[in-house]
């Protein structure tokens, strides 16, 4: 990859954050969704999830929201 001028340690380096920044939300909301929470709940989830996506995700899987936690 060096002969088109491509650094592969790089380009790991630069992959892993955006994977990150995009992979984990998605996989928090895909989850927060098969789960049965009330409404205003989810709302709040959602919106911390999608305002601050890599701190809100790592709440979200380290909270783990059940549905006996309603407001």
């Amino acid at each position: 990859m060096d002969a088109i001028g491509i650094n592969g340690w790089l380009l790991l380096i630069q992959l892993v954050p955006a994977i990150l920044l995009i992979g984990l939300p998605i996989i928090a909301l895909v989850d927060l969704a098969k789960k049965k929470l009330s409404g205003t709940l989810l709302a709040l989830w959602v919106l911390i999830i999608c305002a601050i996506p890599l701190l809100g995700s790592l709440a979200y899987w380290i909270i783990k929201p059940t549905t006996k936690d309603q407001i």
